[in-house]
C-alpha cells in the first residue's frame, strides 16, 4: 500500500472534490432519469414532488443525528462507507427495474436509504475541508466545491436525458454504478487529518456530544442568526423552485426543454463557483451573502413572466448564480468561524434544518401549484384577467406565478436582513478560528 501515492492537504481535497464530482454525476443522471421515468408513468406532478420529498427529507433527519459519529469516527472511512451505502439501493432499483417490477413505491424507499447514506457524506467533507485547505483559501476552496457540483448539474441532465431516451433507464443505471466505483478510489487515496477528540477523551457520551452541539451553537447568536437566514431561503428557493423547474419546463417544451433548464441552473453556478474560486469572497461576507440572494428572488421572477424557453433559462441561470454564490460564501463562514472539534455536529444541523425546509417547500409545492395558484390562473380563474395578461393563462401558469411570489419573498428577506443590523454584522461577533492545515499522523490508520 505504501508504493500507492497518496493526496494529502490540498491536493486531498481536490481528490475528495473530485471524487465527490464524480458520484452526483452518476447518481444525479440516476435521479433525473428517475424523475422522468415517473412523469412518463404516472403523468401526476405531485407525484413527482413527492419522489423529491423522499429524496431530500431523509437526508435532513439523518443528518440531525450523525453529527457526534462525523466528529468521532475517522471522516475518510464514513464518506466511503456512506458512497458505498448510497449506491446499494440503487442497485435493488435497478435489479426491479430490469425484472420490469418496479413501482413508483419502491422509489420513495430507495430514496429514503439514499438520503440516510448522504447524510453521513456532505458534513464529513465539509467539516474536514478546514484542515486540508489554509484558513485564506478556504473561499476558494467553496468556489471549487460550488464549481465542481455545478457540474454534475450540467452534465448530469444533459447525459441523462439521451441515455433515458435512445437506451431506457437501465443504461442509467449502468453509467451510476462506475461512476460510483471512480469515487471511492479517489476517497481511499486521499488522506483525511481528524481533529482532537476533546469530548470523546474525556469520556463523554454521544448524547452528551450531541447536547455540546447546540449548546456551542446557542451560545453564539449570531450563529443563529445565519441559521435562520439561509433555512428560510431554503425554503422559498432549492424547496418551492426545485420542485417546480422540470414540471414548469414541460408544461410549454419537452423532456429536451427540462433538461435545457437544469443545465442553464447548471451554467450558472458553474459560472458562479469559479468566479468565487478566484476571487475568495468579499471581506464581509455577509454583504455578498446578501446580494446574491437578491439577485436569485430576481432570477425567481424572471422565470414566471413568460411561457419561453429562452426567458426560463436566463431565469434559472441567474437563480444558479446567485444562490451558488450565496451558499459558497455561508460555507466559508461556518468553516472559519466554529471551532475544528464541532464542524461535523453544526454542519450536520445546518444539513438537518435546511433540507428540512427544502423538504417542506417542495412537499407544498405540488399541492400548491395543483390546488391553489394552479386554479387562480385557469382560464376563468381569479387571477386569469390580471395577472393572467401578464404571465399568461392556464393552470399551468399557477406555477409560474408561485416562481414569482417566491422571487419576491427572497429578495424581502435580503431587505430584511440588510435593515436589521444585528444579521448584517454577524461575523464582526465571531472571531476567527485559528487553525493551519495538518498532514495525518498515520495514512493507513482506520
Amino acid at each position: 500500500m505504501s508504493s500507492i501515492p497518496r493526496f494529502v492537504a490540498e491536493r486531498a481535497f481536490y481528490a475528495l472534490a473530485a471524487g465527490q464530482l464524480v458520484s452526483t454525476i452518476g447518481s444525479g443522471m440516476t435521479r433525473f432519469g428517475l424523475g422522468l421515468w415517473v412523469l412518463d408513468q404516472t403523468g401526476d406532478v405531485a407525484a413527482y414532488t413527492t419522489l423529491l420529498f423522499a429524496a431530500v427529507l431523509p437526508l435532513g433527519v439523518a443528518s440531525l443525528l450523525v453529527g457526534p459519529l462525523i466528529d468521532r469516527w475517522n471522516r475518510r472511512w464514513i464518506m466511503i462507507c456512506a458512497n458505498a451505502g448510497a449506491s446499494a439501493p440503487t442497485l435493488i432499483v435497478a435489479l426491479l427495474y430490469f425484472t420490469d417490477a418496479l413501482a413508483v413505491w419502491h422509489l420513495y424507499i430507495a430514496l429514503v436509504v439514499n438520503g440516510i447514506a448522504i447524510a453521513f457524506t456532505l458534513p464529513a467533507l465539509e467539516a474536514s475541508t478546514p484542515m486540508l485547505v489554509k484558513q485564506e483559501r478556504l473561499g476558494n476552496a467553496a468556489g471549487i466545491s460550488a464549481m465542481l457540483q455545478s457540474v454534475d448539474m450540467i452534465l448530469s441532465p444533459l447525459l441523462a436525458v439521451p441515455f433515458y431516451l435512445a437506451f431506457g433507464l437501465g443504461a442509467v443505471f449502468a453509467v451510476d454504478f462506475v461512476t460510483f466505483g471512480i469515487s471511492i478510489i479517489a476517497i481511499a487515496l486521499a488522506i483525511v487529518p481528524q481533529p482532537k477528540r476533546v469530548l470523546e477523551e474525556a469520556g463523554a457520551t454521544l448524547w452528551s456530544e450531541f447536547r455540546f452541539g447546540l449548546t456551542y451553537l446557542a451560545e453564539r447568536r449570531p450563529f443563529l442568526y445565519l441559521v435562520f437566514f439561509v433555512t428560510t431561503a431554503m425554503f422559498l428557493m432549492p424547496g418551492i423552485g426545485y420542485a417546480l423547474a422540470t414540471p414548469l419546463a414541460l408544461s410549454f417544451s419537452n423532456e429536451t426543454g427540462a433538461a435545457i433548464i437544469m443545465t442553464a441552473f447548471g451554467v450558472g453556478s458553474l459560472i458562479s463557483g469559479a468566479f468565487l474560486a478566484a476571487w475568495g469572497g468579499p471581506k464581509r461576507r455577509m454583504n455578498g451573502i446578501l446580494g446574491a440572494m437578491a439577485l436569485a428572488g430576481a432570477g425567481a421572477i424572471i422565470m414566471g413572466l413568460r411561457e419561453s424557453l429562452l426567458l426560463t433559462a436566463a431565469g434559472v441561470f441567474i437563480i444558479g448564480f446567485g444562490f451558488v454564490l450565496a451558499i459558497g460564501l455561508n460555507r466559508v463562514i461556518w468553516q472559519a468561524k466554529a471551532a475544528p472539534d464541532v464542524l461535523g455536529r453544526v454542519f450536520s444541523l445546518r444539513v438537518f434544518l435546511g433540507v428540512c425546509a427544502q423538504s417542506l417547500g417542495v412537499l407544498v409545492a405540488g399541492p400548491l401549484a395543483a390546488s391553489f395558484f394552479g386554479p387562480f390562473m385557469a382560464p376563468g380563474g381569479a387571477l386569469a384577467d390580471t395577472i393572467g395578461t401578464l404571465i399568461g393563462v392556464g393552470a399551468d401558469r399557477g406555477m409560474a406565478l408561485m416562481y414569482i411570489v417566491a422571487g419576491a419573498a427572497l429578495i424581502g428577506l435580503a431587505v430584511m436582513a440588510l435593515l436589521v443590523r444585528p444579521v448584517w454584522r454577524l461575523e464582526d461577533d465571531l472571531p476567527d478560528q485559528e487553525l493551519e492545515p495538518q498532514p495525518a499522523a498515520d495514512p493507513r490508520a482506520k
